[in-house]
């Protein structure tokens, strides 16, 4: 869902001020998953946590030891725990169910509409039911399945350390076609017209969704950073060459270029008609979709590592954009509100009446003199 019109204004002021974080003395184990009304992470001193993106308060916590990030979707919040994977309730962080699993997990579990997929040290993928763990299909594909993987239609796609790129039927885990594209895939993003897979080799691919074929390719010369994100005209992604680039959706011709002031740390994130590049800087810094001129800097306390999350929804003067510090806390940053100009009140001290005008323009009265008789 696009940004509220009132949050991209403000937004667009530049206003934006670090809201809370989490305490220094408990790290997050792993990067966080968000829904709308929360973020979820697991901490270092082994509880998995759910903080408020509002206020910052913890609504619950739960003992769960795990070094991956959790998945959330449907109500449920999944984390894989030694030897399985447990779901609990988003709300409350009650169990709604736990399974073991005949294997090693070896990347972060990934939701998508009622889904649940991991990805096995093995090189194995299965797909279980969300709603209550059922195992519904397991593929041996060689290699894990090493980024998240990018759903479209009735198919999965998939990046594999091996460097292959591959499609499967989603109900069924039967495979569709592979393609080797020369690097391991660094991002995927799955449109409705093609896929996009960024690779370590220093490219950005537009693969068609059905068979595999190329597109387009654009060389970057240095390893992609994660998936690349796109509006209806534009795709955009950064590259470890320190320049995010806008590409034109159907032909990947370059349409601008914006040489970054710092490393970048994660995907670009699109916020509006503007894209927010992480970077490993104490500030978070977009710039506009149409021109890539910059049009919002934000101050960090710290310096911010990984992706950044950018929240639909929820009150327009509430948490907009959350990121994780390199000391391992969570940051929130939300809209600056001005207060309202309004017209002075009494001051303070002891009031004095004015008299009224005739007799302020009356000369005073003067005393007869003494009878001295």
């Amino acid at each position: 869902a696009p940004a509220a019109p009132a949050v991209l204004s403000l937004l667009r002021g530049g206003a934006l001020d670090l809201r809370w974080t989490t305490p220094a003395a408990t790290p997050l184990a792993a990067p966080p998953a968000l829904d709308g009304q929360s973020a979820y992470a697991a901490t270092r001193d082994g509880l998995l946590v759910a903080w408020d993106l509002d206020s910052g308060r913890a609504r619950w916590q739960v003992p769960v030891a795990t070094v991956l990030p959790v998945a959330v979707g449907g109500d449920l919040v999944f984390v894989v725990v030694s030897g399985g994977i447990q779901a609990l309730h988003a709300e409350t962080g009650a169990p709604a169910w736990q399974r073991q699993l005949p294997g090693t997990v070896a990347a972060p579990p990934y939701w998508d509409t009622g889904w649940l997929i991991l990805s096995f040290d093995g090189g194995d993928l299965a797909a279980f039911r969300a709603a209550d763990g059922e195992l519904l299909w397991r593929a041996g594909l060689g290699a894990v399945a090493h980024v998240p993987p990018a759903p479209a239609l009735d198919n999965l796609y998939l990046g594999l350390a091996d460097g292959r790129t591959m499609a499967l039927a989603l109900a069924t885990g039967r495979t569709l076609w592979t393609r080797d594209l020369g690097g391991a895939a660094t991002g995927l993003t799955a449109l409705d017209d093609q896929l996009l897979v960024g690779t370590a080799a220093g490219a950005l691919h537009s693969v068609d969704l059905a068979s595999g074929r190329t597109r387009w390719r654009f060389r970057t010369g240095a390893p992609v950073v994660a998936a690349a994100v796109a509006d209806a005209r534009r795709i955009y992604f950064s590259a470890y060459d320190h320049i995010l680039r806008a590409l034109d959706r159907r032909s990947g011709n370059l349409r601008w270029r914006r040489a970054l002031p710092h490393r970048p740390a994660g995907a670009a994130v699109l916020v509006g008609d503007m894209v927010l590049v992480p970077s490993l800087a104490t500030e978070l810094a977009a710039y506009d979709a149409g021109t890539g001129a910059p049009a919002l800097s934000v101050a960090s306390a710290s310096e911010v590592a990984g992706s950044t999350h950018y929240r639909q929804g929820g009150p327009p003067t509430g948490t907009r954009l959350v990121a994780v510090s390199v000391e391992g806390q969570l940051l929130a940053f939300a809209p600056r509100v001005e207060p309202a100009p309004v017209a002075l009140g009494d001051l303070p001290g002891t009031a004095v009446s004015e008299p009224p005008a005739a007799q302020a323009a009356a000369p005073p009265s003067v005393p007869p003199p003494p009878d001295r008789r």
